[in-house]
């Protein structure tokens, strides 16, 4: 999937699906059930929480979209929405990952990387900046590199450093440099 690309944005996303296969192939099975540095996941389950990052990346772009067409109080106030919901989404985040990091395996969830890294970067490829442009208030509380106000570019940015952020995260002896 690796394909070089002189949009530093899609290059990243591309790195991402990468770095993510490279890490799964190398993975011992055992190292994949041991705690993650500074969670309460495992190897296993932060690897899927980390796929799960470019799926919110993926469906970033028809949310902003929409909003980005609706008058500006409608995203600020779904974002305080959501921003009031932080706990509850905080548990579901966390449940979530621990459940889908046991059930699906390591080749599946590179699989959906992969599969959603494709359609992201094909997106991105027939996106005019117009288009990148739009975006929306964002809810602040969900995640430390979300920014008051997002374009569809800036999720697309976020997901490499919410990647590289959990990424630090796995306990993984054999995690590629």
């Amino acid at each position: 999937m690796a394909v070089p690309d002189e949009d530093p944005v899609k290059a990243d996303l591309l790195w991402i699906a990468e770095d993510f296969r490279n890490i799964v192939s190398s993975a011992s099975s055992g190292e994949l059930d041991l705690p993650s540095i500074g969670t309460r996941w495992t190897n296993r389950q932060l690897l899927f929480h980390m796929a799960l990052g470019q799926n919110i990346a993926l469906a970033g772009i028809p949310l902003l979209g929409l909003f980005s067409r609706l008058p500006p109080p409608a995203s600020r106030n779904w974002s305080k929405l959501l921003d009031a919901c932080a706990r509850p989404y905080n548990w579901v985040n966390w449940a979530g990952s621990a459940a889908g990091g046991r059930v699906l395996k390591p080749q599946a969830m590179t699989g959906m990387m992969d599969r959603t890294t494709r359609i992201i970067v094909n997106w991105c490829s027939r996106a005019d900046s117009k288009a990148l442009d739009r975006g929306m208030t964002m809810p602040i509380r969900w995640d430390p590199y979300f920014l008051p106000w997002m374009s569809r570019r800036d999720i697309l940015e976020w997901a490499p450093k919410h990647y590289r952020h959990h990424r630090a995260q796995l306990s993984l002896t054999t995690l590629p440099s």
